[in-house]
């Protein structure tokens, strides 16, 4: 396994880079690339507080205390990304976008039962079935296909079932969560398709300015007003 140096993690980590130990916690391979998620170990130490070394973040995993989406989590190198739940003991969290990064937001147990996640990709199946790819590796097969890529479903984690759907489409709510616009939330006005290799843009309304983004930066929020409070 390749060690990653302090000097080359994301500037978003809350770590020191020039003093201290020259290596940090290099995330697993998983549904998020480097640049774009926290190890659960840093989140423990560096952002919660929780652990103060590696050996009580160990500690803490193996008393298996510490869930990402309802699933109990025992590597300190597992990757969180972008709307990710985190929950340890009686306290949740959740994984948003902001202007400096990724950040955890607090939320009630209630809040922690249900996740967001983007289509970002669709496959159809034999039988008449379709596949919904989403934003953190999921898969989720429906029999019945009344989604888009772009929409935004809302998964019930204990039960894996699909509650509702928050539509990329003009008027709804959506959170920016890349390019120099990150972190900001407005009004989709506009979904602009362009052919050819060029990426499709969105025109949002953000604080009383008109936007421009890309559609992969757009993850829809709610239809009228935010599903979930993420500031």
């Amino acid at each position: 396994m390749v060690k990653m140096k302090r000097l080359a993690s994301p500037r978003f980590w809350p770590i020191e880079r020039k003093i201290g130990r020259k290596f940090t916690i290099t995330p697993a391979p998983g549904p998020h690339s480097t640049q774009k998620c926290l190890p659960l170990g840093i989140v423990l130490r560096d952002v919660l507080k929780y652990a103060e070394d590696m050996k009580e973040i160990k500690e803490m995993l193996n008393k298996k205390i510490v869930k990402v989406d309802g699933k109990t989590r025992k590597d300190h190198r597992f990757s969180l990304g972008l709307m990710d739940i985190i929950e340890i003991g009686d306290e949740a969290f959740r994984v948003v976008s902001t202007k400096k990064g990724f950040e955890l937001r607090a939320i009630g147990k209630n809040d922690a039962g249900v996740k967001l996640l983007k289509i970002i990709d669709k496959k159809n199946l034999p039988g008449g079935k379709t596949q919904l790819n989403c934003h953190d590796g999921r898969n989720i097969i429906l029999s019945k296909d009344n989604y888009k890529t772009g929409d935004v479903v809302v998964l019930d984690l204990d039960k894996n079932e699909i509650k509702d759907v928050l539509k990329y489409k003009r008027g709804s709510v959506a959170l920016v969560t890349g390019g120099r616009n990150m972190g900001d939330t407005g009004e989709i006005e506009e979904i602009i398709t362009i052919r050819g290799f060029q990426a499709n843009k969105v025109i949002m309304k953000i604080r009383g300015s008109r936007v421009e983004t890309k559609k992969d930066y757009v993850f829809v929020l709610g239809n009228d007003k935010p599903f979930i409070k993420i500031d």
